[in-house]
């Protein structure tokens, strides 16, 4: 018997191999994607500009405008930026523009140098600030009254993206970008407002991917709506997935976008992974000691043809710790 509605979802001409450049931005959906990259020998920069949920902020983030810094929010003597999460702060202003000028200028190169740029969109609800008359990122929790809340239509999120992808596929024509819409209901805007939203967001990117052939578009949202439509793969806030329903998708995206090298590879690095969680029994710390010695020999061999720098520094880390 089968208790789940399945879907295939085709390969990808285009691999991601052990030695590939990857950019994650966007949602907390991108950012649990890319810190499961990061473990990988991939060159992974993940979310440069903390969360972001709206297309069009994070089309914005990746095409590092010139900043403003009359446009810095104070909290409480905390300096923040309404076009970037409040991961991006500092004490002093300067400090927080000079943060930001450096992201920026980490992902233009980025850009220039990646062959895959994965973006999570998350809503296609914005906030409208009032004072800078624009749209924002991030209201930093200032008065409500300063804002308007707005849907985006469809041509707001197309166009501009168009222009994007044909600029950078000019300047960087192997990149590949996958456009993925979170699985996160944003129940805060309404179950029937969230489905609106939702909608622009997949028809949006349904629309770029048809036009663009560089452009693929990644079903985790369906994925999420779908195969795993129970409540048993949320989390307790019944909002996000939850552990199992992430390590699924995961499994989902490795099969469609990772080469055969780079799954032999992960279940490799899965597995040192877990032994440098290990939790041993203080009478068996000799033992655990020579299997992570034992690790660290089998990730510095030469012959293994990739760089497996990421692994070795996680495994002295640990050796460290209990030694």
């Amino acid at each position: 018997m089968q208790f789940t509605t399945t879907f295939s979802i085709p390969e990808s001409i285009q691999k991601i191999e052990p030695s590939s450049h990857v950019l994650s931005i966007g949602s907390c959906f991108a950012e649990n994607m890319g810190k499961r990259m990061e473990n990988l020998p991939l060159n992974t920069i993940n979310q440069p500009f903390g969360t972001l949920f709206h297309p069009n902020a994070i089309l914005k983030a990746l095409q590092t405008d010139k900043l403003s810094p009359i446009e810095l929010v104070n909290q409480q003597g905390i300096w923040l930026h309404p076009d970037y999460h409040s991961s991006l702060c500092a004490s002093d202003p300067s400090d927080l523009m000079e943060l930001i000028q450096q992201r920026q200028q980490k992902v233009k190169k980025s850009l220039g140098q990646s062959q895959f740029l994965l973006i999570t969109w998350g809503t296609a609800y914005y906030y409208w600030d009032k004072k800078l008359k624009r749209p924002i990122a991030n209201c930093h929790k200032q008065a409500a009254n300063s804002f308007e809340k707005r849907l985006s239509t469809l041509d707001e999120i197309i166009l501009p993206y168009q222009e994007f992808i044909q600029k950078i596929n000019k300047k960087n024509p192997n990149l590949r970008i996958i456009l993925t819409v979170s699985p996160v209901r944003h129940t805060k805007d309404g179950i029937p407002e969230n489905a609106v939203s939702k909608a622009i967001l997949r028809l949006a990117a349904e629309t770029l991917k048809n036009k663009f052939p560089q452009v693929d578009y990644f079903p985790a949202y369906e994925i999420m709506l779908d195969e795993l439509r129970d409540y048993r793969f949320y989390s307790s806030d019944m909002i996000h997935p939850n552990d199992t329903a992430e390590e699924y998708i995961w499994q989902k995206f490795t099969e469609c976008y990772f080469s055969k090298d780079l799954v032999n590879m992960e279940k490799k690095w899965k597995a040192a992974y877990q032994t440098l969680h290990h939790q041993f029994h203080p009478a068996k710390k000799t033992l655990y000691l020579q299997s992570l010695e034992q690790c660290k020999a089998e990730f510095s061999s030469t012959t293994l043809g990739y760089d497996t720098s990421k692994m070795q520094q996680a495994i002295e880390a640990r050796i460290l710790s209990i030694s």
